[in-house]
């Protein structure tokens, strides 16, 4: 446990030097590049799969740097999936145990917290299961191979979504503080939550092939429309609220140092601002996780390319976003750091 904890300690050091200068305004330009790119790479995620379901592992028809690609890329993500799993479902009972994290930012953190636990659960093993069934040759793979596509469209479009939740409550909190406590409440979170889950298993289904061939393809159409609405909105939204937020905070900033602000109103300030670079933080390792998938959809239109090798450490690199998500969370909140790591300590656990 303690290697562990180091292991965190040292990666969220380097993360934080890594992002130390950055400005909200920086990842706003970066959503903003990346959007055609983002949105065609979510509808393309269960066409890239598809091309590399039936290779057969030798020496004669495969590469030896790919079949070593499958054995590191099967190996690690059995590794990081219980972690996954671990890590999330803890960050879930901090949020629901301690009074002091239960503030609806976290609320919603937690909520996206479910989405990468489903990732360890689901994604992850049927990613293994599958390349290893390829790896071996010889097995039918598709019920494996196209569970494994449905899981991982699902988790991407409710992590979008969940991002965009999290983005209007700081939006909100920060630009319109006056009627925050009207429109978060718990109750509003609960709808929009469910809702979110409802339109994401919609348009999971929609594009799923065996419905589509049920009604001649009316329903992959309808749900890659709905998808592409989605997924762009989300991210205009979001691109534009860290626009607003950034000159927001850098206005109260000059406020607090040309005026006598009540006390008060700098604390409340300074923990809003806190709040936000975690936000900043978690967005900016999802477009992180995401950028190489970008990147594939551009590739995928080149036909002499073989992407066999690629996609197993783009879908790796992905899913890692699932972990990397609790380490933030633990990194940027000291209550729940301390409650996530005394919790997967069997001694303290014993004595508490």
């Amino acid at each position: 446990m303690h290697h562990t904890y180091k292991f965190c300690t040292t990666f969220i050091k380097s993360a934080k030097s890594f992002v130390h200068g950055c400005h909200f305004s920086y990842i706003s330009s970066y959503i903003f590049i990346y959007l055609p790119l983002l949105v065609m790479s979510v509808l393309n995620l269960t066409n890239v799969s598809r091309p590399s379901t039936n290779i057969t592992m030798n020496c004669d028809a495969k590469d030896v740097a790919v079949e070593v690609s499958y054995i590191i890329t099967i190996i690690f993500n059995g590794i990081t999936c219980p972690f996954t799993v671990v890590l999330n479902v803890l960050v879930i009972m901090a949020v629901k145990k301690r009074p002091r994290l239960q503030s609806y930012t976290n609320i919603l953190l937690a909520c996206l917290a479910v989405t990468d636990v489903l990732t360890g659960l689901l994604v992850q093993p049927t990613f293994i299961i599958w390349r290893t069934s390829q790896l071996l040759g010889g097995i039918n793979n598709d019920i494996v191979r196209d569970l494994h596509v449905f899981f991982i469209g699902v988790v991407t479009l409710s992590s979008a979504l969940h991002l965009m939740l999290v983005t209007c409550e700081r939006l909100i909190a920060i630009k319109y503080t006056l009627v925050y406590s009207y429109l978060v409440t718990a109750q509003n979170i609960k709808v929009a939550v469910t809702a979110l889950w409802f339109l994401t298993l919609c348009c999971a289904i929609f594009r799923r092939t065996f419905v589509s061939k049920l009604f001649q393809g009316l329903p992959l159409k309808i749900g890659n429309v709905i998808t592409s609405i989605v997924i762009f909105s989300c991210m205009v939204f979001m691109a534009t609220s860290y626009a607003i937020l950034y000159h927001e905070t850098v206005h109260q900033q000059k406020k607090i140092k040309t005026q006598q602000l009540p006390q008060e109103e700098v604390e409340r300030f300074v923990k809003e601002r806190k709040t936000l670079r975690t936000i900043f933080y978690v967005v900016g390792a999802v477009l992180l996780c995401f950028s190489p998938v970008a990147a594939l959809t551009i590739l995928w239109h080149i036909p002499e390319l073989d992407l066999a090798y690629p996609l197993l450490w783009i879908t790796t690199f992905l899913m890692l976003n699932s972990l990397l998500n609790p380490l933030i969370y633990c990194w940027r909140q000291q209550e729940m750091r301390q409650f996530v790591f005394r919790m997967t300590s069997p001694a303290v656990g014993a004595v508490n």
